[in-house]
């Protein structure tokens, strides 16, 4: 009898490496009434002045993957926690297990992807309904599946504050890859097919590590390229349009923060 691939052997075993494991049983304290992260995808080309003062209120807490120091996670005053990702569905998971153990019960994730559908304007953006999984990390916390959902209740209350920010939200699918480079013709046509119309590396890693652990989760993102063309990759728009459109995750970060404490949501 043929084995099955080891991707999909194990996901319902208990691990060995546990956040509570990796601080020797030392319990990172935050207030009781913090219950959500803001997870945002931020680089080099934003505003650092706006970025400054944002972390200026914050603490830092720990790094996610420590050892890189790639992954802080900040305590902003006491109203929430901030994570500033990398790209990569295994750190998206790595960052839920820990939110998990610091009792976050909501994570909102926000940052660029690359268009697919040429029926939505690249000025909008989608609020994700679900992510395909096309990847790798998602398949050791769930059984497997094609999609995996975002959680509707958290989702509807982002839609509703993106409205109210004024933007264009397109609820929508998207394609979570872990290979940029083999983003090819048949696989972008197949995953069009199957209601992508953005492509991401992070959301089901994110959103099968909530599900499993019992988090909600919901992520919207704008568009930094696109895949419209399947003969053709480019970014949008000239230098200047994309800094800006990078610098807008920092000033959504500031309009989260306003908001953020009173996400009040039902089980």
């Amino acid at each position: 009898m043929e084995e099955l691939p080891p991707i999909i052997e194990f996901f319902d075993d208990e691990p060995i490496i546990t956040p509570a494991a990796m601080r020797g049983g030392v319990k990172v304290e935050i207030p009781t009434t913090i219950k959500t992260a803001l997870c945002a995808f931020l680089c080099e080309n934003i505003d650092k002045e706006k970025l400054g003062t944002i972390l200026a209120d914050c603490r830092l807490l720990f790094y996610v993957y420590g050892r890189s120091g790639k992954v802080p996670v900040f305590q902003y005053k006491e109203d929430c926690l901030i994570v500033l990702m990398t790209v990569g569905s295994p750190v998206a998971a790595a960052v839920i297990e820990e939110l998990k153990y610091l009792g976050i019960e909501n994570v909102i994730a926000f940052g660029t992807a690359g268009l697919l559908d040429g029926g939505i304007d690249d000025g909008a953006c989608v609020l994700i309904e679900k992510a395909i999984r096309d990847e790798g990390a998602s398949y050791h916390y769930l059984s497997p599946s094609v999609y995996v959902d975002t959680n509707e209740k958290l989702t509807a209350w982002l839609e509703e504050f993106l409205r109210t920010c004024g933007v264009s939200v397109v609820r929508g699918i998207t394609w979570t890859m872990d290979a940029m480079f083999r983003e090819t013709q048949a696989r972008t046509a197949k995953r069009r097919e199957q209601g992508a119309v953005v492509v991401e590396m992070e959301c089901a890693g994110f959103a099968a590590a909530a599900k499993r652990l019992g988090l909600r989760f919901a992520e919207f993102v704008f568009f930094s390229d696109t895949l419209v063309n399947t003969n053709q990759w480019h970014m949008l728009g000239e230098q200047q349009q994309q800094d800006e459109r990078r610098s807008l995750k920092v000033t959504f970060l500031q309009s989260l923060l306003g908001v953020v404490r009173k996400i009040k949501l039902p089980n």
